[in-house]
């Protein structure tokens, strides 16, 4: 998926080691940048999606 978007900047969770970030190569190899944001206790993405989904579907 990565490949195929090809993003400027790939953001990942701070749990995660910036180097086994999938897709980092891709991303750096055109200049793009890696960037780990800090893990915040109680927030998650499959929570928001939950909220939004049930929100809007």
């Amino acid at each position: 998926v990565i490949s195929a978007l090809q993003p400027d900047v790939l953001v990942k969770g701070g749990d995660w080691p910036i180097e086994e970030i999938i897709g980092r190569d891709v991303v750096e190899a055109r200049g793009g940048r890696v960037v780990n944001v800090p893990f915040v206790e109680g927030q998650s993405t499959t929570g928001i999606i939950e909220r939004i989904l049930k929100k809007y579907t």
